[in-house]
């Protein structure tokens, strides 16, 4: 259940007010600054608040009394909390007792005044299990650190059970963590010090928000532990804000939350005990749309409804995005000299979506800092011309321009604002710009709509990437637009193919060579993933993704990667593979998998219920074939009988067949959905069982062959 409450920021005089001679303003989620997206204060009549909201003025709260306490309790919060004789005696979780660790204390505390967000965890070693590093367990701190923040104040230490303390004294450094298919994030993080069972280890921030910028934020109440106790602030901004509706106010939504927070003076709060773990499940849709949680938002009277908060946001986006793109003549130009004389509308769309690319694209370059902008010169783009002239854009610049290009060849584009559902689910009830993160171009093509993204780097013709598809958009037009759902890409748009061509000796190793190719989402998210790092690293984020589908002790080394920069053709990449001990053997006979890879999808069905939705970011497609050579002499004992499953939207086949010195297994798996609710979960649990099961199909070989030695089975 969502609810709402609102909180006014008070009036301010007609004439704008700065803060530290600038104004605050609102940044979309890449980090640029919109001028449709900030805010101003001008005052809120009263009548203009909706029945029921919770209304505080703040030309009541200026008092110096009360502003030094709100000070000083935060103050004294962020100081180290004094050990408690609770703490020391809790030996296990409340209803969990092999638990690996509890959480006794958790703090977040917003202060939109400072731009700063204080983090404070204080954590209990239960366990062998929980000295280990993430995911298992607690010894290590993983901070995820949004693009334009930072990172202040860091903090941390272990206090053994004897009373003595070790304090952290190192550095963090930069991660990338991996969520699940698709979903990895950039995070900092650090070893804490001399982990031992029933140590108290605790780790304290805070989160800097890029200068001059208040982004809308939220609290997050339930974590992957129990938790003993919870403190919750959040400070409202005192100063003007600028907003284009005359008027600002803070809101904040409650959901899956019985308890409400408090509100006292500009400051909104919330005290929580015995907060139960939130226990996740593989394979399952953004946490954050099940857990509890509170979200805070600035506006003004486009808050009163939602249709009318997203028609207005609409139509200043449309205004801002059409005088952008204009009609020019150095665009037609440049259209025109990208076409020269094709007439084929799919070809002139696809010349005018690589001209769109050839723009140096910032969106994927380490953020610079301003002294490092100046000496390059990048200066923000104000509209398709400076694009083309300078020949650098964002992700946004690139996009438009691909629009403006396109109309100029006379061929119409229209302008979607799409939601990210990567970390969340659109919900039209939450007022909050954000959610519509991102553009993509919607063109007609041969009477059918054509969604594509030619601002996403590397991103080919005819894709969108994953987490802007099967998801809520607003087309936008001069009234405000129009939300429609973008439709989900099939399998055939995310595929992996792994070949691989192995030899068997007689002591049941395996070693030989292994091709994998990537097209599609699959390609597109690894070179995206490449970007963070060099060639190196790139070769080594291949081999370990090639270890997790092989048997375990396996030797993987990437011998030749090809098509990171590209578009249009597949990411490839070969490897040397050696499996020690891939067959065990039984007396004289050698038994092994005849499939020489492992399922990714097998730990989802180990149970016989679920609790949440199955959910795989997007469709996808497996085609592999594998040839295992045997020793000689050996020949395959008996049958392996064809393995096949089938459901609507899905399909697995594997085919062994053996010419009397190799076996050559052909496997297909396609998966066309990504979304299936618990009705399905039983179904699914049956094919990806069979799946398994024909993975996990052993081979059984002899010395001196077997009946089916000389023919195909």
């Amino acid at each position: 259940m969502l609810t709402k409450s609102k909180l006014c920021c008070g009036k301010a005089k007609p004439t704008q007010r700065t803060t530290d001679n600038k104004d605050r303003r609102v940044r979309d989620s890449a980090g640029q600054a919109i001028f449709f997206g900030v805010y101003k204060c001008h005052g809120l009549p009263g009548g203009n608040v909706s029945s029921g909201a919770k209304v505080l003025n703040l030309r009541n709260l200026i008092w110096v009394a009360c502003l030094f306490w709100a000070s000083l309790s935060f103050g004294q919060k962020e100081d180290w909390l004094p050990m408690t004789s609770q703490d020391q005696q809790i030996k296990e979780v409340p209803g969990n007792p092999g638990a690996a660790a509890i959480q006794l204390y958790y703090a977040d505390f917003i202060n939109d005044n400072s731009g700063t967000e204080f983090f404070y965890h204080r954590i209990k070693i239960l366990s062998d299990k929980g000295r280990k590093p993430p995911p298992e367990g607690y010894a290590d701190v993983e901070i995820l650190v949004p693009p334009g923040f930072s990172i202040s104040d860091l903090k941390a230490r272990t206090i053994h059970p004897d009373g003595t303390i070790v304090d952290f004294t190192g550095k963090p450094f930069e991660k990338i963590l991996v969520k699940g298919k698709g979903i990895k994030f950039l995070a900092k993080t650090f070893p804490l010090p001399e982990v031992t069972v029933g140590s108290i280890v605790e780790y304290k921030y805070k989160l800097n928000t890029p200068s001059g910028v208040i982004y809308d934020n939220s609290w997050v109440i339930q974590h992957d532990l129990f938790t003993v106790r919870e403190s919750l602030v959040f400070k409202a901004y005192e100063g003007p804000l600028r907003t284009e509706d005359g008027a600002s106010q803070l809101s904040y939504t409650v959901a899956h939350l019985s308890k409400n927070p408090t509100l006292k003076g500009n400051t909104v709060s919330l005290e929580m005990e015995n907060v139960p773990a939130f226990e996740a499940e593989t394979f399952m849709p953004p946490e954050s749309n099940f857990k509890p949680q509170v979200r805070f938002f600035y506006g003004g009277r486009e808050l009163s409804s939602d249709d009318k908060y997203w028609q207005d946001k609409g139509r200043r986006w449309n205004d801002f995005s059409e005088s952008f793109v204009g009609n020019r003549k150095d665009v037609r130009e440049a259209a025109a000299a990208a076409i020269q004389n094709e007439t084929d509308r799919e070809k002139v769309l696809r010349k005018l979506y690589a001209r769109a690319q050839q723009i140096r694209n910032l969106s994927y370059e380490r953020e610079r800092t301003e002294e490092e902008q100046k000496k390059e010169s990048l200066k923000p783009n104000q509209n398709t011309s400076d694009v083309l002239q300078r020949g650098y854009g964002t992700r946004r610049d690139i996009n438009l321009l691909f629009a403006a290009l396109t109309r100029a060849a006379g061929i119409d584009a229209s302008l979607v604002l799409v939601s990210n559902r990567q970390e969340r689910f659109f919900e039209k009830s939450l007022p909050d710009s954000r959610q519509l993160d991102s553009e993509i171009i919607d063109v007609q093509l041969n009477g059918n709509h054509v969604y594509l993204d030619p601002g996403t780097m590397f991103c080919p013709f005819g894709l969108v990437r994953w987490m802007r598809t099967s998801t809520e958009a607003l087309r936008l037009d001069k009234n405000g637009g129009l939300f429609f759902h973008v439709p989900a890409a099939a399998y055939d748009k995310s595929v992996i193919s792994r070949t691989a061509n192995v030899v068997l000796d007689e002591e049941g190793s395996l070693k030989g060579e292994v091709r994998v190719e990537f097209n599609g989402n699959e390609a597109l998210e690894r070179r995206l993933d490449g970007l963070n790092t060099d060639e190196s690293g790139r070769k080594k984020s291949l081999e370990e993704e090639l270890k997790s589908w092989l048997a375990n002790g396996a030797v993987v080394k990437a011998t030749r990667t090809d098509g990171w920069d590209a578009t249009d053709t597949p990411l490839v990449a070969d490897f040397s593979v050696q499996i020690p001990s891939y067959a065990s053997m039984a007396g004289k006979r050698l038994l092994l998998p005849s499939y020489l890879f492992q399922s990714k999808q097998k730990d989802v069905f180990k149970g016989n219920d679920r609790k949440y939705p199955v959910y795989f970011p997007y469709a996808f497609s497996e085609q592999d074939k594998v040839t295992i050579k045997f020793p000689g002499g050996y020949g395959l004992e008996g049958t392996l009988p064809q393995q096949n499953a089938q459901l609507p939207y899905a399909k697995y086949q594997s085919v062994a067949q053996f010419d009397g010195t190799q076996l050559v297994t052909q496997r297909v798996l396609l998966m066309n959905g990504f979304f299936f609710d618990s009705t399905k979960f039983a179904e699914l649990k049956v094919f990806f069982g069979t799946v398994q099961s024909g993975d996990e199909q052993q081979a059984v070989l002899r010395t001196g062959g077997g009946p089916n030695a000389k023919q195909g089975n």
